[in-house]
């Protein structure tokens, strides 16, 4: 079975030591708590480790501790679980991103004022669950406590990885789509997508049935039709694979927008622990270029690329500066 590449600790470990290697640095792991210390230009540095683990009702959730039902490593950080509203509600990240000029999607808590094409969102949802939809109009839908309805944008999907204000990583992936043969439904063309072991994608029915086809009806030859929107999609190929186009964006319009924008979500983090903060910013890419941003994550999981960035400005920033800050559940 392919590693998620962002789940392999190897990965991880490997860009550690080639920053360790780069900077005469030392370091060790603690093999009880996979705490790894740091030594270097007359410091040290303790960066805590962050496993998923699914609870009993098959929520997924972060954790510094080992222990059963892990799902995955997802990368070392010099704190723990440092949360702020604009990163932690959708709807407070859609307020304060219309105030601050961050181009964001329509929404609204009233499906009879929702226009066009668009989906139901749980604001405080995470890993991709509790999206329902597309729906095309009003229609007769009913929200639940929590949900909002977002116009639903057609693009690339992004995902945008900063150190403070400076943009260290970007995931682009198309939104996977399947191509008509004439002979198999639609649902044959995106099983034989999956992997054999691949679970299928959830609540397909609404995203087929906008784009006038039906799961169980024959596709035409050639007709190419959308598969799923969903960053967090089996369908996506990112286990094993890196997806990172930071190095192909620099000085274009795209880096520019995402620049702006990682400004704008790093000023909304309170000053008491703003400096040294890593977050992620979601969003589509439209046929125009232009990014619609979704949300912000205050504990995103860590892409390899992060650590070279945040150590040097770890070891560069004064010892008060630098501090372990621990928010452990």
């Amino acid at each position: 079975m392919t590693q998620h590449f962002k789940r392999d600790y190897l990965q991880h470990a490997l860009a550690v030591s080639q920053w360790l290697a780069a900077n005469g640095a030392e370091s060790g792991i603690d093999p009880s708590t996979q705490a790894l210390d740091i030594r270097a230009k007359g410091r040290s540095v303790r960066l805590i480790p962050q496993f998923i683990v699914e609870d009993a009702q098959g929520r997924l959730q972060y954790t510094r501790r080992m222990r059963e039902a892990m799902r995955g490593f997802v990368g070392w950080l010099p704190y723990f679980n440092k949360v702020w509203p604009v990163a932690q509600d959708k709807l407070v990240f859609k307020q304060y991103a219309e105030s601050a000029g961050v181009r964001t999607p329509r929404w609204t808590v009233d499906p009879a004022q929702a226009r066009g094409d668009f989906i139901v969102k749980a604001r405080h949802s995470t890993f991709g669950r509790g999206l329902r939809g597309p729906f095309e109009g009003a229609g007769s839908i009913t929200l639940v406590e929590g949900e909002y309805c977002e116009q639903f944008i057609v693009g690339k999907l992004l995902k945008a990885l900063f150190w403070n204000d400076e943009l260290v990583a970007v995931e682009l992936l198309d939104m996977p789509t399947v191509e008509g043969d004439g002979r198999r439904t639609l649902r044959d063309l995106i099983g034989s997508r999956l992997a054999p072991t691949g679970r299928w994608p959830e609540d397909l029915e609404p995203l087929a049935a906008i784009q006038g086809l039906a799961l169980d009806a024959v596709v035409a030859p050639g007709r190419v039709a959308l598969a799923d929107y969903r960053y967090v999609s089996p369908l996506h190929p990112q286990t094993g694979r890196d997806h990172d186009v930071r190095s192909n964006m620099v000085g274009t319009p795209l880096e520019a927008q995402l620049l702006d924008a990682g400004a704008s979500c790093w000023r909304a983090v309170p000053a008491a622990i703003r400096e040294g903060t890593a977050f992620s910013i979601d969003g589509v890419v439209d046929a125009q270029g232009d990014i619609w941003f979704l949300e912000a994550n205050c504990n995103p999981q860590v892409h390899p690329a992060l650590y070279r960035t945040m150590l040097d400005a770890t070891f560069a920033a004064s010892p008060t500066a630098a501090a372990v800050l621990e928010h452990a559940p």
